[in-house]
């Protein structure tokens, strides 16, 4: 890059006993040139936060631990770690989650994207890195071919994650009868994750803070659809990498419904879903044709999942999700 250097405060959030996880993160942060990095406690266990307060004793004023009274959830420890990292007097906040490993160069090539982008009279703007499970070249070559070639489901007119087309479209791929169509390099995000993301903080200003009511999941691509809703940008770095080790699921890999019926943690399973639902009946028209078809087939695609999978609980989950999400119903309803 050239020209001063922007300054950047690095941004995560830990909970639980994973100060080890998370102080290898504030490390690599470090080490990439952030001046800064904002640690949100989000309710860990006793020897964690001795752990947590003693690197930031011996950081000299670079590393702060902001402590929560409890696990309030990702979306509210988010919330006010953001606020604190956007308010410290930095040009950009890069967030990480508390297992994210940015690869060396990442941060600068976040930083060069998103003045490319600026340059191009663009006025919000993040950048959002490759996400990879490990950082072995062979894999994040393949992440980076899947990458392109993904394509998410429209939230104007999805019900659940549920688009016909799409659906139709993936069904055609998996039996050989169509090719998926790559994205072209350096296309556009419509939202992403919190993880690896960075953001100027005036931008962050602007869009305001991520919903607290969300509590887990969603509230990341509630908050940078945001950029792109008020004509903004949001770049996909495939050059930036970031270690996203996946580790054990509470939801399995692959078809999305059924994954729900195998899912192990029916509170994860609320949050995820109701998010979602919710997310999407506040874009496009709510009750749509095109809706209603999407919400009939993910209705079908639920009931032949519970017949294959033989687990019908978690039909009770979905439809108290679903119905909360109808209802506007936010908020902890589920401890989690």
């Amino acid at each position: 890059m050239s020209g001063p250097r922007p300054t950047v405060t690095g941004a995560t959030v830990t909970y639980g006993s994973r100060h080890d996880s998370c102080l290898a993160v504030v490390r690599r942060m470090l080490e990439a040139g952030v001046a800064t990095v904002l640690v949100v406690d989000n309710g860990s266990a006793p020897a964690a936060a001795v752990a947590l307060d003693a690197a930031a004793a011996e950081s000299g004023g670079r590393i702060v631990v902001h402590r929560m009274p409890r696990n309030e959830g990702s979306a509210p420890a988010f919330a006010a770690a953001i606020a604190a990292a956007r308010d410290a007097g930095t040009e950009y906040v890069w967030l990480l989650d508390d297992d994210n490993l940015p690869e060396p160069g990442a941060l600068e090539r976040l930083l060069s994207a998103d003045r490319v982008l600026r340059e191009a009279g663009v006025g919000l703007t993040a950048v959002a890195p490759l996400r990879v499970p490990d950082a072995e070249p062979a894999t994040i070559a393949e992440v980076s071919v899947v990458e392109s070639a993904r394509e998410s489901p429209r939230e104007a007119i999805s019900f659940a994650g549920v688009e016909a087309g799409l659906f139709a479209r993936r069904l055609l791929e998996r039996l050989g009868l169509r090719r998926s169509r790559p994205r072209a390099v350096g296309a556009d995000l419509a939202y992403a994750p919190y993880g690896g993301l960075l953001v100027r903080a005036v931008v962050l200003r602007a869009i305001g803070l991520p919903r607290a009511d969300f509590v887990l999941y969603g509230d990341d691509l509630e908050y940078t659809s945001r950029i792109v809703a008020r004509g903004g940008r949001l770049g996909h770095v495939r050059d930036a990498v970031v270690v996203d080790p996946r580790g054990e699921r509470w939801m399995p890999p692959g078809f999305e419904v059924r994954a729900m019926f195998l899912s192990t943690n029916p509170a994860l399973l609320y949050y995820f879903l109701r998010n979602r639902v919710h997310r999407e009946l506040g874009t496009g028209r709510r009750w749509g044709v095109a809706r209603v078809v999407n919400a009939a087939l993910f209705l079908v695609l639920c009931v032949g999942c519970a017949v294959v999978t033989r687990r019908w609980r978690p039909l009770r989950v979905i439809h108290r999700a679903v119905g909360d999400a109808r209802a506007g119903r936010l908020g902890r309803q589920v401890e989690i």
